[in-house]
This record gives C-alpha cells, sequence and structure tokens, in this order.
C-alpha cells in the first residue's frame, strides 16, 4: 500500500513525523565569494551547504509540510549580510535559508580546509557570530557545536570563548580532530586534548558567571571526531582521551 494512497491529514502526520525524528543532521557554513574589499565589521553572504531534511526531498507535499513545521518550530535560519559587497546577481536575490533543528541538530563550522574564506573566524564578523545573527529565529537555542581549531583556540585565541558566551544552551562541542594528528607526536596529541578540555571548562565558568551563582551544575559533554564523507564519525572517548597518558 502506498503511502500516498492515504488520506492527506493521515500523509501530512507522517511527513512530520519524518521531519522531527530524523538523526541528528551535521548542518556546516560557508561563505560565498564575493568582493572582499571591505571591513571586518560587514557580514558576509553566508549560506549552508548541507542537505535539507530528507523528508523535504520526497515530493511537493512533503517538502511543504516540512517548511511549515520548520517555520512553526523557529527551525528556519536566515542568515542577513551586507549587500553592498554582494555580486550583482547576489543583491537581487532573497536571502536563502536553511534548516537547522535546534534541539538536536550539529552546527559544524569548517575552518581548517580550502573552501576557507577571510573573516570566517573572526569574533565580529565570523562563522559563530553571524549565526548568533539570524533572523526570524532564536539562535541562543543552539546545543550542539562541531569545533575546529581547537589548539589554537584552546591555546592562543580566546574569540571562540568569547562568542560561545552568547549560546547559553550548548549540551555538546564536538571537537574536530585535525588532518594528520595520528602522524604526529603523542606530545601534539596530548595537547589536543587538553585544548578541548580548557575549551569545554572556560564555556562552564562562562555561564556560571553570566547566571550569577558558582555553585551552579554546568556539563558539557565532550566528544571528538572526524569528518568522514560528510558525516561525523565519532572517535571513542577512551581512545583520544588516553592521549594524554
Amino acid at each position: 500500500m502506498s503511502v500516498f494512497s492515504l488520506p492527506k491529514e493521515l500523509r501530512l502526520q507522517i511527513w512530520s513525523l519524518a521531519y522531527f525524528s530524523q538523526a541528528p543532521r551535521l548542518v556546516a557554513l560557508r561563505t560565498r565569494p564575493h568582493d572582499e574589499n571591505h571591513s571586518e565589521r560587514a557580514l558576509c553572504p553566508r549560506y549552508s551547504p548541507s542537505p535539507a531534511p530528507i523528508v523535504a526531498n520526497i515530493c511537493h507535499e512533503a517538502r511543504s509540510e516540512a517548511y511549515h513545521q520548520g517555520r512553526k518550530a523557529g527551525h528556519l535560519v536566515r542568515l542577513p549580510y551586507d549587500r553592498l559587497f554582494a555580486t550583482d546577481q547576489e543583491a537581487t536575490e532573497p536571502v536563502e535559508e536553511f534548516f537547522f533543528r535546534f534541539e538536536i541538530d550539529i552546527l559544524y563550522l569548517p575552518l581548517e580546509d580550502a573552501h576557507v574564506k577571510h573573516f570566517d573566524d573572526s569574533p565580529d564578523a565570523g562563522m559563530l557570530r553571524h549565526f548568533r545573527k539570524a533572523i526570524n529565529c532564536d539562535t541562543s537555542r543552539l546545543r550542539n557545536i562541531a569545533v575546529t581549531q581547537v589548539m589554537s583556540s584552546g591555546f592562543q585565541d580566546g574569540s571562540l570563548s568569547n562568542t560561545l558566551r552568547k549560546f547559553p544552551n550548548i549540551t555538546r562541542m564536538i571537537m574536530m580532530i585535525p588532518e594528520g594528528i595520528y602522524d604526529q607526536c603523542k606530545s601534539e596529541r596530548a595537547r589536543f586534548v587538553r585544548a578541548g578540555d580548557r575549551i569545554v571548562k572556560m564555556y562552564e565558568l562562562d555561564m556560571k558567571l553570566q547566571s550569577q551563582d558558582l555553585s551552579r551544575f554546568v556539563h558539557v559533554q565532550t566528544d571528538a571526531a572526524t569528518l568522514f564523507m560528510g558525516s561525523l564519525a565519532i572517535v571513542p572517548y577512551g581512545m583520544w582521551h588516553d592521549w594524554t597518558n
């Protein structure tokens, strides 16, 4: 029996259930090519190349229901940008929106690959700060984030920690293992673990300070992962955390 032979009311319930029950998605941000002759105060044109939830690609009815449920739940993200530095075509196009289910999806900021553009890691106009300024949704609900540039963020540059303070509901941070770390010396792998721990502890302390209650229990789950065919490959905790031994 085909699902399309069911009454419309049942089909809509199926599409809605499929939308909310899909496993957590890894949602990346990218910066479009644009005129880079602008200051760090201007927001670059950014988008998500990640596929929409599966149900949005089944048929027109399923896609419409996915957008309906996503809009109602505040899951449709639109990132504004300064049109002054857009191309002629982009200047006439509306700001595109993408799905992000704040309860379970994972925000991924790829800052260590060939697609990185200027200001992507900026504390004022970078990807994470830009995500915070999304239109028509409450991005402070962000719970899961995949962190790149772990060692520099943990020991050298505090801009990540400064920006994470704007997201008070994070419960899970996934430290992205850089390529080649398995070929490096043991001390470098241990440094990666300590950097990840430092980022998490700084965030937990910041949340206590913001609540003005140092006795408040704040716990962020920490994982480590590599990127495999566009998905996260979680590394067992005992394997990567033992790098400090």
